[in-house]
């Protein structure tokens, strides 16, 4: 059996784990870990969307990710398109240069060696088995291959393992609100495609329809990797998989619009689709990424809240860990910055995502024909000043329509509004907190699902 101490752990070597470590490292821990399930040289290959901002590549530019070196960048998309079960609306959406598709398995390899250059220990086929406090570290058991135990003693596990992290789920004392039901995620099937002769609305855009017959509240997208390539995929909430396939809503809707269709790649998987949890820390835990829960709801992505939420975690790390500041309460920085970067919006959308994954597709084309839901420009507001604005202007037409899917959700939206702006400062205030911001969406749901 081995054992080894580090002054960190971070579980998951994906997007979030590797900007954790790689952040800590540039700050100035010297003795950190980096354990993944894969082979050093799959980590990165993953079933995704592979759409980020382009800005976030220029940030990790920036640091010093040779991305434009590396051909991490597919394509830009120029345009997107939402467009309603009866493909009689299309809002189409300048994205200015602002989307960008990405070689995912390069991009995630380009992530791990530069991380692993700052000096951090990577454990590649490695799984996190279970953990136990003693005194003020964790002490956690690795297997390595299938056969080798490995004792991690560490004062901090940052936790980028995804969504099905054992630490939220089972040991890190994190309570059921840190669970996902299964209205809260979604299982996508995705493939990589050429087409030769796409129409002209493919190409180097991005595209997402809505069909509560289709996809009973999920959603379907095309977006053009450049060259003819097209990453397709279908996602469908969890509690319906067993009446609706995405692979089968994929083979049978998106693949038989194409005559031409080669696939490269392909294959399926969950992604969350909530309100971000209330907490992210414990005394010595931090949450990043999917295994925090921390990403839009509306369409599962992912990408850019893994980075900046790994990120931040890392420099709060190299900053907590020296000074042996490591409680939940100490921790506590890191929630306030996540709720105020992603907390605050993500909690407004995802009572749209509770609409959309509950409307008929009657009542969804009518809406977005006579626009009082003007999904593109909610899709694209990206600050929590915009979005409220937005959403507000709308409740005053939502107020007048007789359909309690919209005439209930500005006095929802307003009190989840309240509700989040006064975000705990201590951990002692989550309980009563949680209880009443659950409670909202909750009851929302209960008041318009369709079952």
């Amino acid at each position: 059996m081995v054992s080894e101490n580090f002054d960190l752990v971070v579980i998951g070597a994906g997007t979030a784990g590797c900007l954790a470590a790689y952040a800590a490292a540039k700050e100035g821990l010297s003795k950190i870990a980096l354990v993944d399930r894969k082979p050093q040289k799959l980590i990165g290959k993953k079933i995704c969307g592979d759409g980020i901002g382009t800005k976030h590549l220029d940030f990790l530019q920036e640091l010093g990710f040779p991305i434009k070196e590396n051909n991490i960048l597919a394509n830009i998309v120029e345009t997107a398109h939402i467009i309603s079960p009866d493909k009689k609306k299309d809002y189409t959406l300048p994205v200015q240069g602002q989307l960008a598709i990405i070689n995912r398995h390069q991009f995630g390899q380009t992530l791990l060696e530069e991380t692993l250059n700052q000096g951090v220990k990577l454990f590649e086929n490695t799984t996190f088995k279970t953990m136990k406090r003693e005194s003020k570290k964790l002490q956690m058991q690795l297997l390595k291959d299938g056969s080798e135990t490995i004792t991690v003693t560490t004062p901090l596990i940052i936790d980028g393992s995804g969504i099905n992290s054992k630490i939220r789920e089972e040991l890190g004392g994190f309570d059921d609100n840190a669970q996902l039901k299964d209205e809260e995620q979604y299982y996508c099937y995705r493939e990589i495609c050429r087409i030769d002769s796409p129409p002209e609305i493919y190409v180097n855009n991005a595209i997402f329809e809505f069909s509560f017959d289709l996809t009973k509240g999920g959603y379907k997208w095309f977006f053009s990797r450049g060259n003819n390539e097209y990453n397709l995929g279908t996602g469908i909430p969890k509690s319906w998989i067993k009446k609706a396939s995405p692979k089968d809503v994929y083979q049978n809707d998106m693949k038989n619009r194409f005559s031409d269709i080669d696939v490269i790649d392909g294959g399926g998987g969950f992604v969350p689709t909530r309100h971000p949890i209330p907490t992210h820390v414990k005394d010595n835990i931090i949450l990043i990424g999917d295994a925090g829960l921390i990403v839009n709801p509306l369409h599962g992505g992912g990408l850019s809240p893994s980075l900046a939420s790994g990120y931040i975690a890392g420099k709060i790390a190299a900053t907590q860990v020296p000074n042996e500041n490591l409680s939940e309460n100490d921790l506590w920085i890191y929630n306030k910055k996540i709720h105020e970067r992603y907390g605050l919006r993500y909690s407004i959308l995802d009572l749209y995502r509770i609409l959309l994954q509950n409307i008929p597709d009657g009542e969804l084309n009518d809406a977005l024909q006579k626009e009082y839901l003007p999904l593109g420009s909610i899709f694209y507001a990206r600050e929590y000043d915009v979005l409220i604005k937005l959403s507000r202007k709308l409740g005053e037409i939502w107020s007048q329509l007789p359909n309690p899917r919209f005439n209930r959700l500005p006095e929802i939206i307003e009190r989840v509004f309240e509700c989040t702006n006064r975000y705990p400062t201590t951990p002692e205030e989550l309980e009563s907190w949680t209880k009443e911001y659950r409670g909202l969406f909750a009851e929302y749901y209960e008041l318009i699902a369709v079952r």
